[in-house]
């Protein structure tokens, strides 16, 4: 039977947080919807091969001689990928509940969908981590809700400019016709990009907020070695449409977010940006 669903799993290392990733997904999905698993081994050096080994359907692994990095591996895996939907799952990231049915049914739902993600939670806290993400005045983006303790917008389908791909669902032939992730960048940005390239193509990007997973974050050695290389590529790939378009649209939203994170993590903070967003947020000030 065809698969409803591909679940994409680029995986370096820590083999005990993917055994437990694919132990949540078999608990929340097996009997409920048809779907495969396809595990991109990135040149593990642990144990992580003897284990994939042991592996049997719906799983299926792809083996690298050497690294490839979070894009090329997806892109790889996607072509690959029999399901309708291909659901882009961290290795760190644990499932739970109904976390998978709310995301298809935006698709079901809505017209002109791009990336589907949701709401996720540090594993190491009670805080969360992400609700999607915003544009700042200067282009950056943020997580909405990173060290939240509360969660807004429950039972809400809401719109956002991107989300991360850290656990997110796509259709398969709009990723493969997009061209699936950028692979100009290195563990890092990808998932930003492609939500960009959604926008310009007439497609929007949502959260299901009542699907919510946990997330130990950066958990893969090496993950942030190229974080300021690809913010730049970034910026210089979309720094101006971003300006332009995202981060007037999402001033109220990150005004509040900094205000949030001013107010519990101040020393995270800029003193007089945080009074800027002060102003945006009362509508003082525009950008």
């Amino acid at each position: 039977m065809t698969p409803e669903v591909t679940i994409i799993i680029s995986v370096f290392g820590q083999l005990e947080y993917t055994k437990r990733c694919l132990q949540s997904v078999k608990k929340t999905l097996d009997g409920k919807i048809d779907y495969e698993v396809i595990i991109v081994d990135d040149a593990s050096k642990d144990g992580s091969v003897a284990f994939f080994n042991t592996l049997k359907s719906p799983h299926h692994v792809i083996y690298n001689a050497k690294q490839k990095g979070f894009a090329k591996n997806n892109n790889l895996a996607a072509s690959r990928a029999k399901g309708e939907y291909l659901c882009l799952l961290n290795n760190d990231v644990f499932v739970d509940g109904d976390w998978l049915q709310p995301m298809i049914k935006v698709f079901k739902d809505h017209q002109n969908v791009g990336v589907v993600g949701n709401v996720q939670r540090l594993a190491s806290s009670k805080k969360y981590d992400h609700m999607g993400v915003v544009f700042g005045p200067l282009g950056n983006p943020r997580h909405y809700g990173q060290g939240f303790l509360h969660r807004p917008f429950k039972g809400e389908i809401k719109q956002w400019s991107a989300v991360t791909a850290a656990c997110c669902l796509v259709r398969s032939k709009d990723f493969l016709e997009i061209g699936g992730f950028d692979e100009i960048f290195i563990n890092g940005c990808e998932d930003i990009d492609l939500c960009l390239r959604y926008n310009r193509n007439g497609c929007r990007n949502f959260i299901a907020h009542d699907s919510i997973v946990t997330h130990v974050k950066g958990a893969s050695e090496g993950r942030k070695r190229f974080n300021d290389r690809n913010s730049q590529v970034l910026q210089e790939k979309w720094g101006g449409e971003i300006k332009r378009n995202e981060a007037v649209n999402d001033q109220i939203l990150h005004a509040q977010n900094y205000i949030y994170r001013g107010l519990f993590r101040p020393l995270s903070t800029n003193f007089l940006k945080w009074v800027e967003a002060l102003l945006i947020y009362f509508r003082f000030k525009k950008l």
